[in-house]
């Protein structure tokens, strides 16, 4: 007993209850109180989120073979394994080794695009600052979460040995479908609050930085562009593609690169390759500051328009002037 009568706790969280327990805190902070969680609540859902991703895959890694978390796997040894005294291998190394030697039915990708931004967002919090909105955050982590619950399911507690350890993953997992629900139905339900200013506008609208979701409409030539759902502003057609890339024009010109390309509809110099609402799966080229999409750019001109058939990188209006030079 300790001095105050109270009974002392051992600590003890096994791999898989400790990554379980980053994700049901991850859920917990992400869905709040009716959807609404504050700006310090869904800073600790990323780092737990973050923590719980890296948990559960080397969790899973360590069922079929400890050594397999290391990362020098030939320098394994059991007793710096309990003790915490070496370096684990990194995400994209455990998917590898997920799926080429225990060979799981998961189907997540190493080069999975939304564990990158969490790393990502992870770092940034961490590292270097951070400004954003709390519902970016929310629906940012959504796929995120929908990969963890379908590889816990699938790869995780159908091997779990122990009845205790199964038991306790279980009850924890039920919090975590039942948050992420909450928290899924939370986003739908603002995606239909801006439907109706998104339908018929497919062929322009982008995916957001932030939030992911294809709620940036391009058309129209706005001067200030703003996701429609998590509120991100991005600025000028112009601001908003060089973000897009994750570049700075005053950083390109500086270092001897160029401008964007220009576009043939408005001539602002806003044009860049993104996937967009009506073909989500692949990159199109489209002008930020009007809206419009080409089948490329000119490569002689610089200015996105429809191409010569047959001549993948000419518009017509070079492809004359060379014709009347030859």
């Amino acid at each position: 007993m300790t001095g105050d009568g109270q009974r002392t706790r051992d600590f003890h969280f096994p791999a898989l209850v400790n990554g379980l327990d980053f994700l049901v805190g991850a859920v917990r902070s992400l869905s709040g109180d009716n959807g609404q969680p504050g700006p310090r609540d869904v800073k600790y859902a990323v780092l737990h989120l973050q923590a719980a991703v890296e948990t559960l895959l080397k969790a899973r890694l360590e069922m079929h073979s400890p050594e397999l978390v290391w990362t020098k796997v030939g320098a394994f040894d059991q007793r710096k394994h309990e003790a915490g005294d070496f370096s684990s291998c990194s995400v994209k190394t455990a998917l590898e080794r997920l799926h080429e030697t225990v060979q799981i039915e998961s189907t997540i990708d190493p080069e999975e695009d939304s564990l990158k931004q969490l790393g990502n967002l992870r770092n940034r919090i961490m590292h270097f600052g951070w400004k954003d909105t709390v519902v970016a955050v929310q629906a940012r982590t959504i796929p995120v979460l929908d990969l963890l619950v379908s590889f816990v399911n699938t790869d995780v507690l159908p091997h779990v040995d122990q009845p205790a350890e199964a038991w306790s993953a279980e009850q924890q997992m039920e919090q975590v479908r039942a948050g992420f629900k909450h928290l899924t139905d939370f986003i739908a339900l603002r995606m239909r609050g801006v439907r109706g200013q998104l339908e018929g506008y497919e062929h322009a609208t982008a995916a957001c930085r932030s939030c992911g979701q294809f709620a940036v409409v391009l058309d129209g030539g706005a001067h200030d562009l703003v996701c429609l759902l998590c509120g991100k502003q991005y600025g000028t057609g112009e601001e908003a593609a060089w973000e897009f890339i994750g570049a700075s024009k005053h950083v390109s010109i500086q270092d001897g690169g160029g401008d964007l390309d220009g576009c043939g509809t408005c001539g602002a110099y806003a044009v860049i390759m993104t996937p967009l609402a009506n073909s989500p799966e692949e990159d199109s080229w489209v002008c930020f500051g009007c809206g419009s999409s080409f089948e490329g750019v000119c490569t002689f001109c610089g200015q996105a328009t429809d191409l010569v058939p047959g001549m993948e990188d000419m518009c017509s209006d070079c492809y004359e002037i060379r014709f009347d030079n030859f």
